[in-house]
């Protein structure tokens, strides 16, 4: 018997871990609410000084110096910001797959598990965006070669192809989208052991990961209701006004200090937010693969796998 994920389960993990943890996952999200804060805090300042008088050309080289200078330290940045997001998605992951235990740091740690999940989650990208990359470099040949056969043939050929490499695409995508989960669990590279658990499983993957991106689009919209009602109630509840002229950026000043108590208002709902996101995209992954793995044999194993429970603490 193949193995196979509740998918119950698999949809319900997001809220469970929420739930359950709702302190982590504020945390988790105040975390990356933090990384964007100081890349936006570099930006800003550039952003003010940006020159609109026409003819400033001097302006505009010194701006436009002081632009690449902030540009290398923001790509330092974001960097950061993405081995934070690792960190983060793994401490989800963990947490989700240790129901009801508790451990230092919110489940966040740096070491070999996470150079694992990144080397996996960015050579499944690499790999995967070079077969799209093959397979539309083909279309373009097969586009020339039929060309010749006329053009209702042509064309009635090129869409069949184009529907084609979206179903490889989505299927190939789909395969590969357990291998990052599968790796934390097993604490190992494990390219073919995410390949081989979503055989058989492709549609019920799909159906998971479109909803769980209607299930996050549904939460975006009501975050973005919400965030924006504190926003909109602070301005108007400070009689405040929209300047008649804007001339520079720094026209925009008065306006953002007077709105500084709604923003800070917003921020922890900002944070939690991006929490839930996170549950979201970490929780259902890593409970199916685990789910997967459980239904594999014993005996189809290898001997080096650690025992289902690792990641849990004592």
């Amino acid at each position: 018997m193949k193995p196979r994920f509740s998918f119950g389960d698999a949809i319900g993990a997001p809220v469970v871990l929420i739930r359950q943890r709702p302190l982590a996952v504020f945390v988790w999200g105040s975390l990356m609410i933090a990384m964007a804060a100081a890349i936006y805090s570099l930006i800003l300042p550039a952003f003010l000084s940006l020159p609109l008088e026409a003819g400033a050309q001097e302006a505009w080289n010194a701006y436009t110096v002081e632009m690449l200078q902030l540009q290398a330290l923001s790509n330092g940045l974001s960097l950061l910001m993405y081995l934070v997001l690792l960190v983060i998605f793994n401490a989800a992951g963990r947490a989700a797959l240790s129901p009801g235990v508790r451990e230092r740091f919110l489940f966040m740690r740096l070491g070999m598990d996470e150079v694992r999940v990144a080397v996996v989650v960015v050579g499944t990208f690499l790999g995967w965006y070079i077969a799209l990359l093959v397979l539309i470099l083909l279309g373009v040949g097969i586009g020339f070669a039929v060309w010749s056969l006329g053009e209702a043939t042509a064309v009635a050929i090129i869409i069949g192809y184009v529907v084609l490499v979206l179903i490889a695409t989505l299927v190939g995508w789909t395969r590969i989208s357990l291998m990052g989960p599968v790796t934390l669990i097993l604490r190992r590279f494990a390219f073919a052991e995410g390949w081989a658990i979503t055989r058989g499983q492709v549609l019920k993957l799909i159906a998971m990961h479109l909803v769980v991106w209607v299930l996050y689009m549904l939460t975006y919209l009501v975050v973005i209701v919400g965030v924006g009602a504190i926003l909109v109630g602070g301005f108007l509840a400070q009689g405040l006004v929209w300047p008649d002229t804007i001339e520079t950026p720094r026209d925009l000043l008065p306006l953002v200090r007077a709105m500084a108590v709604p923003l800070l208002a917003a921020l922890p709902v900002l944070a939690f937010a991006y929490g839930v996101f996170i549950a979201l995209m970490a929780a259902p992954a890593i409970r199916a693969a685990r789910q997967l793995l459980d239904g594999v044999p014993a005996a189809t194993m290898p001997t080096d796998v650690p025992a289902p429970d690792t990641l849990q603490t004592a």
